[in-house]
């Protein structure tokens, strides 16, 4: 036996390894080497884009009942899975931000940002609809503190699914009606995109998607686009593809923020595999949403009891009030020695806290994941949430 051969290659139980052809009765012998090329070679197609799998499946079917050469089978497995099924990253796209805060006034880094990656759009949350007091009421209005020099905004409204729960839908056009009027007085009639977000279920979806459309028909030369959560993208048989043209999937925020076993709930690429990977393409094409910011989930009697955006790192150090909680991940966690306040919210001894975080440096590695499963295009914008992030301040 050659011990300088990768463990991989020295699992053969011999020198030479039977495959059942089942072909005329036939066995073919193979060598080690090449045994552990071909199934090297399924493993990597295992992996890739739902496509390749198909060719996987055909090719190892014909490897089993054909009475083939081993070398043009590997040859044709080896060409599928470094070529035809590498991600597609040669597809250009455009990044841009989405900007989260009740004030638009963009600081310098932002706006350095802005021109740095060239953006030609600027999605800006416009304001919040929410089912209050037996009706859908708007919320959280956008403040345009200082729009000079930004690129055309794109006003994105966040809509409860409970709106499409309760609202009858014979009010879905007066209500489709009242946000277009609500936006223009914000934004102008000039705006180029209108995007909605709404996390709509099975259950939901008939009204969400007749509001779609009684919104599209209101906004004449401008276009529509909605977001799409990742359950959304993987049970769309149940809860339906959104009458629109384009759409943005997003890939954030994936996993269980209620549980404090978790790791990053914001950033976890297992979770976006196991949604993504043997879909079929989505029909309508999608921009891609990722993140760029950081919180802290505290938790109390093991519940999630509140998250604070960008807390104070240097006030955790206070051994008095904060200690280490051991972990054996990355993420960085503490336990409140005693009762204190972090940023205006008061923390009872006892506490929990988990400080998440997606930084600027992952980025083009969230791209390159779902650009392996995701079908690109022509002008694919990726949007970063969020601008205003300190995280992209020089440290």
């Amino acid at each position: 036996m050659d011990n300088n051969q990768p463990a991989g290659f020295r699992n053969a139980d011999s020198i030479t390894v039977r495959f059942a052809a089942w072909y005329r009765g036939a066995a073919l012998p193979i060598s080690k080497t090449t045994v552990a090329m071909v199934m090297l070679a399924f493993d990597i197609l295992d992996h890739r884009h739902d496509t390749c799998a198909s060719i996987r499946t055909v090719v190892k079917s014909t490897f089993l009942s054909r009475y083939l050469r081993v070398t043009s089978v590997l040859f044709v497995l080896l060409l599928c899975a470094f070529s035809a099924c590498t991600p597609n990253s040669s597809t250009p796209y455009q990044t841009t931000f989405y900007h989260w805060q009740t004030r638009l006034a963009p600081d310098t880094t932002a706006r350095s940002l802005l021109a740095s990656y060239n953006c030609d759009r600027l999605y800006t949350k416009a304001f919040d609809v929410a089912w209050t007091a037996g009706r859908a009421e708007p919320a959280a209005l956008i403040q345009m503190t200082d729009t000079i020099g930004l690129p055309p905004l794109v006003p994105v409204v966040f809509i409860t699914n409970e709106v499409f729960l309760r609202q009858p839908v014979q009010k879905l056009e007066t209500l489709a009606e009242d946000l277009v009027d609500l936006v223009e007085e914000l934004f102008g009639d000039d705006f180029p995109e209108l995007q909605i977000d709404c996390d709509w279920t099975a259950r939901t979806q008939v009204h969400y998607f007749v509001f779609l459309k009684a919104l599209e028909a209101r906004l004449k030369h401008r276009s529509l686009t909605c977001t799409i959560r990742l359950h959304q993208y993987r049970d769309r048989e149940a809860q339906g593809i959104p009458p629109v043209k384009r759409a943005t999937l997003m890939a954030y925020n994936v996993g269980n923020l209620n549980a404090w076993e978790t790791e990053n709930s914001i950033v976890d690429t297992n979770i976006l595999k196991n949604y993504l990977a043997g879909t079929k393409p989505y029909p309508i094409e999608l921009d891609l949403a990722i993140a760029a910011y950081d919180w802290a989930a505290v938790y109390r009697k093991n519940q999630l009891a509140y998250l604070i955006n960008e807390p104070d790192t240097q006030e955790l150090k206070d051994t008095s009030r904060f200690s280490s909680y051991p972990t054996t991940g990355k993420s960085l966690r503490w336990r409140v020695k005693q009762s204190t306040y972090l940023d205006g919210t008061y923390l009872y001894e006892g506490d929990l806290l988990r400080w998440e975080r997606a930084l600027p440096e992952q980025v083009d590695d969230q791209v390159e994941l779902l650009e392996r499963y995701v079908a690109g295009f022509e002008g694919r914008r990726v949007m970063v949430y969020r601008l205003g992030s300190r995280v992209w301040e020089p440290e």
